[in-house]
């Protein structure tokens, strides 16, 4: 298995797109298409069908907005959880969190402590929750109500996929941040990341499934 930190992450990421014109919003499409598959399959085996997605305003939460249209489009209930402005969304994940405003999906902005206790009730009744806080690239600890969101969810002790990583995992050192998502499955783009193997990365990882985006193979066998 192919592993990579961060920096090398970024760096595929950066090559694919100015060397092989592969677009962001290709690889962002791609990246939520493949979550989405493991996603359905989780639901398949739960009573509930329906999914809460918790989004931050990032790249990783434009894969949560991919994922959340792929579920809709497939029949099952998803209410998203924006864990920011929406003024604060940009470039990709902007263009899906446009389609999912014309598509009338739920989403609610949570800014407080009464957003947070609207969360609870939601995951009480939730079969899967989908994990799209935060990216590879956070490197600093979690506070304020990203935090509290985070350990509401662990609480809840819910069916969690984690896009890429779980929020608040060192992609490098499997450092948590001062709190990490706990995910039953990480679905991890292109290559898995080093922190998934080290210090808190197993236990919070859960199983990992690396899938590919359109990556040429190439540039990964480089690495």
């Amino acid at each position: 298995m192919i592993k990579v930190d961060a920096q090398q992450m970024k760096e595929l990421d950066r090559k694919a797109q100015e060397e092989y014109g592969i677009p962001g919003l290709i690889l962002m499409e791609n990246a939520g298409l493949r979550a989405s598959e493991v996603a359905i399959e989780l639901l398949k085996k739960r009573k509930s069908k329906k999914t809460l997605i918790f989004c931050g305003p990032g790249n990783n939460g434009g894969d949560g907005f991919v994922v959340a249209r792929h579920l809709l489009n497939n029949k099952f209930k998803v209410k998203i959880f924006l864990l920011a402005d929406e003024s604060k969304i940009k470039g990709d994940a902007l263009i899906n969190f446009n389609i999912l405003r014309k598509m009338k999906t739920d989403i609610e902005q949570v800014n407080s402590l009464e957003n947070l206790k609207r969360i609870k009730p939601a995951l009480k009744s939730t079969g899967l929750v989908v994990d799209g806080i935060f990216g590879i690239g956070l490197n600093k600890d979690i506070g304020g109500i990203f935090k509290d969101v985070i350990d509401v969810i662990n609480r809840a002790k819910k069916t969690v996929i984690a896009l890429d990583i779980p929020s608040g995992l060192c992609a490098d050192t499997g450092k948590i941040f001062s709190t990490c998502i706990c995910a039953h499955t990480t679905v991890t783009f292109g290559a898995a990341k080093k922190g998934f193997f080290k210090g808190k990365g197993k236990r919070q990882s859960g199983k990992v499934v690396v899938s590919d985006i359109s990556f040429p193979q190439r540039l990964i066998k480089v690495i």
